[in-house]
């Protein structure tokens, strides 16, 4: 039944063709869903828990909840939580299986694991790892901050935008064909100078013996044979995007890209360079996550010089609309 309203819901808002041109969609909406009652749930949306291996299955809203509270530190900005909580909604309502849902997982919508949707708790587990006194002073604020934007999604072209995000971009952010090899119109590069307060802006060193680059490049499905690495001088960088992440890595001859080479390794980002010391490879890395999308610690920054959620999401998502997925 959830699977059919949604897909009702989807083609309408094609059908009404809806495009403010505004951050905010002012009379006309997305999806004609009649506004819940206070209280009420909205959506449901089934969660692979993958600490207790079930599916659990909860209002989107309370699971946006605990995404925010998973995905950003309840320290930062009310603002940079809001928009927050925009992007972990549309990235949910995105990934309802009549989407697709999430392959490895058929009988969810989606996975509580970060390597493969949103990191997600449930709220005892979330507080019981912020302890009594945060939990006391920063669920409230989380909640609120979903609250305020309920129902809320960022679209494109009538239908919910990739909201993809990452931690710290430290300096311009990527475009999404320099890292899926794939144009979409409102995830382009730009320039991000708010978040230089994040642990993970500046250079960060890490030495990895070339024999165990190759064995981690192996066990994460990369061919790369024995015989063929002839030290840390067989990998080298075979291509870099404007913003100086490393898009392609040569090893021993064989091209792979870096978000390959990145998650293989370890290694925070592909904001990396490399030098040859011994059979060792000395990596300098800067940033945390793929630079895609909303820069967290830079929506914090944005929001501590003022900015809305609003202004936050339009930087960061250019061409998108906040639209509700419920009658005004």
């Amino acid at each position: 039944m959830k699977k059919a309203i949604l897909l009702l819901l989807f083609i309408a808002g094609l059908l009404l063709g809806v495009n403010t041109g505004g951050q905010m969609s002012q009379g006309g909406v997305l999806f004609p869903l009649p506004r819940p009652s206070k209280g009420e749930p909205f959506l449901r949306i089934d969660v692979y828990y993958v600490p207790q291996g079930k599916v659990i299955s909860l209002d989107l809203e309370e699971y946006v909840k605990g995404v925010v509270a998973s995905e950003m530190p309840p320290t930062f900005h009310y603002e940079a939580l809001k928009a927050q909580a925009i992007v972990a909604r549309t990235y949910a309502v995105r990934k309802m299986r009549i989407f697709g849902g999430t392959p490895s997982r058929p009988d969810a919508d989606v996975v509580s694991d970060h390597n493969v949707d949103q990191a997600w708790a449930p709220e005892p587990e979330i507080k019981k790892r912020w302890g009594i006194l945060s939990a006391w002073r920063y669920w409230g604020k989380v909640s609120q901050a979903v609250e305020e934007t309920r129902g809320l999604i960022l679209a494109y072209d009538g239908m919910p935008a990739e909201a993809v995000y990452h931690s710290t971009s430290a300096g311009p952010t990527e475009s999404a064909a320099d890292v899926w090899g794939r144009e979409v119109p409102y995830l382009k590069s730009v320039p991000c100078d708010f978040c230089s307060h994040s642990p993970y802006y500046g250079a960060q060193t890490v030495r990895i013996p070339a024999a165990t680059v190759a064995k981690n490049l192996r066990s994460a499905g990369i061919a790369v044979p024995v015989t063929r690495m002839a030290g840390a001088g067989s990998i080298l960088p075979a291509s870099i995007s404007p913003t100086g992440r490393v898009k392609e890595v040569t090893v021993s001859g064989m091209k792979i890209r870096g978000l390959e080479f990145r998650t293989a390794l370890g290694l925070k980002s592909t904001k990396v360079y490399w030098e040859i010391s011994g059979e060792d490879l000395v990596f300098t890395v800067r940033g945390y996550g793929h630079g895609v999308g909303m820069c967290q610690y830079g929506a914090d920054g944005l929001a501590r010089l003022g900015n809305t959620y609003l202004e936050i999401l339009s930087y960061y998502y250019p061409a998108t609309q906040v639209v509700y997925i419920f009658e005004e």
